[in-house]
């Protein structure tokens, strides 16, 4: 697109080149406008200020040129040439100003063409500073004028305390005998330190009567801090309301143009790459256009502090961004639907599965079978992980509350409760045990209620052999069908066999499986002690014998 501008442009300048002969035509002589411009009285007082500034320049520039002209030694008319070449400087910035506020025009192709200055970018950082700094001087003037009396006075104690010594030992070598000569030079010498012991304490005391007197008009911190919040406010104020109203009035608008945006689309409709990527770029520019904006108002009214300010703020945001770029560039990614993490797809957070809800500047985890297993993170915490597509019936957790379960530490009970947090366990009983989530998945633990099964083991003594492999199992069989008919509805039980298993050391063994039906899971204990009692109780009611293990000894 932008091509295509950049050659339809280029097409018009052709056109346009064709059409005009400049070569050709005479140019029209300019003239004057005659309607008159209209004055401002500020302007004339401004100019004779200016116009009077001028004037007591030249006279000054005029005086020191005649002092030059009749000065007789070197290092006068040295001293005298520097003050007439920056005075010089000076006269000429004030005639431009002057100029340049009279005619009220760009004097710049009017200015002869100064060679190029090389950019220093030190320069410009001082120059940004300099409003800033200034304005923490003013903000902190009062205690450093007290921090510096409070200096000089101990340097001035200082020298008072060893002028005063100096004199002390002078009075001690003067009490001395000694020849008369000496005795003059060190009067002389006594009378020299006195002064400076006179001056220092002149001096001290002058320094500890300010400092006395800025520490008895001093205001304490809190009053200073308010007075300083009361001078900002009431002089950049204004400027920082006018900001702040930019800022918000083009960040809102970008949001509000983009929610229609969004409200126009089919709510039914697909997010797509472009729509995200449309988002994006919205939130980015009510960002940065409410900051362009908040410095556009502060250049307009002159509030070069506060710009100074959003500057710094950019440059430093600026540089962090420069630092995780990598991370920047990934967290983009995410939110365009184009990482490693992607929509609708499972992620393993903490432990947990999760189903990508939605990716934008927070994603949307959710995991329907865990109360509370909906989870909004920032977009940047899924940085560095892999998401997978989940399988067709993929179960999110093993159990749903409410579903009868059953773990390797030998605890059955009903699921009270399933958070991302915790799992609730109640045993048959009334005992609540609690897990951590993750800790419940490391026991793997099976569901009941999706369907279980019983097994029972029963062993019979070898004079049963002919009936073991057929006889016996058809009838235990139909044994325990009645018998579990008589515990549970007909709807609950799955099936029931019993099966010749093994032949034993000193039984044949059986076995019984029974495959019941979720709604059963909560008689789970009730029903495997049962499956051994009929097993058992049809033993007893067909004379058929159970062993034990035993030990033969045959004697030779």
């Amino acid at each position: 697109m932008t091509t295509i501008f950049f050659r339809a442009g280029l097409l018009c300048l052709i056109l346009s080149a064709a059409t005009h002969h400049p070569a050709d035509a005479n140019p029209p002589d300019p003239i004057p406008s005659e309607t008159p411009i209209a004055v401002d009285q500020s302007t004339i007082q401004s100019l004779e200020a200016l116009e009077r500034s001028l004037a007591a320049k030249e006279q000054e520039l005029a005086a020191l040129q005649n002092r030059l002209a009749a000065a007789t030694d070197d290092l006068s008319r040295e001293e005298l040439r520097a003050q007439v070449v920056a005075l010089r400087k000076d006269l000429d910035d004030q005639r431009r100003q002057f100029e340049r506020f009279a005619v009220d025009i760009d004097l710049a192709p009017f200015i002869p063409a100064s060679e190029p200055q090389k950019f220093d970018w030190q320069e410009k950082v001082n120059e940004l500073l300099e409003p800033i700094m200034a304005e923490i001087e003013s903000a902190t003037a009062e205690s450093r004028a007290i921090g510096e009396l409070r200096g000089q006075l101990n340097e001035v104690g200082k020298r008072r305390d060893l002028a005063a010594e100096a004199v002390a030992n002078l009075d001690s070598l003067l009490q001395q005998p000694a020849s008369p000569e000496l005795t003059s030079r060190l009067t002389t010498r006594r009378a020299a330190w006195v002064r400076t012991l006179e001056d220092a304490n002149n001096e001290f005391t002058a320094l500890d009567l300010q400092l006395q007197s800025r520490l008895a008009t001093r205001s304490s911190v809190l009053d200073q801090s308010t007075k300083y919040a009361r001078r900002f406010f009431q002089t950049r104020g204004l400027n920082l309301l006018l900001g702040v109203l930019a800022f918000c009035a083009v960040f809102f608008a970008f949001r509000l143009a983009e929610r229609l945006l969004h409200r126009a689309r089919a709510a039914s409709t697909k997010k797509s790459f472009s729509s995200r990527l449309s988002a994006l770029l919205f939130h980015l520019f009510s960002v940065l256009g409410g900051l362009l904006a908040m410095m556009a108002v502060f250049n307009l009214v002159g509030d070069w502090f506060m710009l100074g300010i959003i500057v710094i703020f950019l440059i430093g945001v600026a540089w962090a961004g420069v630092n995780t770029l990598p991370q920047q560039i990934e967290t983009i990614k995410l939110m365009l639907n184009i990482g490693a993490v992607k929509e609708g797809e499972a992620l393993v957070v903490e432990g947990l599965p999760y189903r990508v809800e939605s990716l934008g500047f927070a994603a949307k985890l959710v995991n329907p079978l865990l109360d509370g297993g909906t989870r909004i993170l920032p977009v940047k915490y899924l940085v560095g992980q892999h998401s997978r597509a989940p399988g067709t019936d993929e179960a999110w957790f093993p159990c749903r509350t409410g579903d009868w379960v059953s773990l390797p530490d030998g605890v059955t009970g009903r699921v009270a409760i399933q958070t991302p947090g915790h799992v609730t366990v109640i045993q048959p009983g009334g005992a609540h045990a609690v897990y951590p989530t993750t800790d419940f998945l490391a026991r793997r633990p099976v569901n009941l209620s999706r369907g279980f099964r019983l097994e029972s083991t029963i062993g019979l003594a070898y004079r049963h052999l002919g009936e073991a492999t057929d006889t016996i199992p058809a009838l235990l069989t139909g044994h325990l069908r009645t018998g579990l008919a008589a515990l549970l509805p007909a709807d609950q039980i799955a099936a029931v066999r019993v099966d010749f298993a093994a032949a034993g050391s000193s039984s044949l063994n059986l076995v019984a499986t029974v495959d019941l039906h979720g709604p059963a899971a909560e008689r789970e204990r009730d029903l495997r002690f049962a499956l051994q009692r009929l097993l058992v109780t049809a033993c007893r009611d067909h004379g058929w014998e159970i062993p034990f293990p035993q030990l033969t000894i045959h004697q030779a």
